[in-house]
């Protein structure tokens, strides 16, 4: 059965977080459905780059086995300014579905929402301060505790990818596309 991830995109998200996740998902034959947050046309943060998502955002999304919150700003706080994807995000906490976010969007919009409670995470050098003293901060490229997978930000990006595409199927199709795309070993 064809897993199925949700990329939500917000006025402002970084580019190279967005894009590289995408791209290495659909490589790896999961279905991916980018979301637009109260428009099918989203900007991203750098101001060059506008993506056409495939729907608009609303609460009562089909069901996905992950959602995937890039960052940059000011995406991630028009993330978590949304009550219908917070409400989402408790949804599919609770049923343990994989939720991955990188740069801002760890401290800005999982842990307010106290996602990031009792487990290690990171997030964009800085943006940790943000974190309650529940959560675990790690200084590391990409963080995966359970079904959270958190990384540091655009550089981190492509292993971010990688790490999504390992947890929704399985090594060796995240090795498969590594190799494909000529990601160092």
């Amino acid at each position: 059965m064809t897993k199925k991830a949700l990329v939500i995109l917000a006025e402002g998200f970084e580019d190279i977080e967005a894009i590289t996740p995408i791209d290495l998902l659909r490589r790896a034959r999961i279905d991916v459905t980018v979301a637009g947050l109260g428009s099918k046309q989203i900007r991203g943060s750098h101001g060059q780059i506008r993506i056409e998502t495939d729907i608009i955002f609303k609460r009562d999304c089909p069901d996905y086995d992950a959602i995937i919150l890039p960052g940059g700003m000011p995406g991630a706080q028009n993330l978590a300014d949304s009550a219908a994807l917070n409400s989402l995000l408790l949804k599919m906490h609770a049923q343990q579905k994989i939720i991955a976010a990188i740069c801002a969007a760890p401290a800005r919009v999982l842990a307010p929402q106290g996602i990031l409670d009792n487990r290690d995470a990171t997030c964009f050098p800085g943006a940790e301060k943000a974190f309650t003293d529940k959560i675990r901060f790690k200084s590391a490229p990409v963080i995966i505790d359970g079904h959270i997978i958190t990384s540091q930000g655009a550089g981190t990006a492509f292993e971010f990818g990688l790490a999504i595409i390992e947890q929704l199927t399985d090594k060796e199709t995240r090795d498969k596309v590594a190799k494909a795309t000529v990601y160092p070993a």
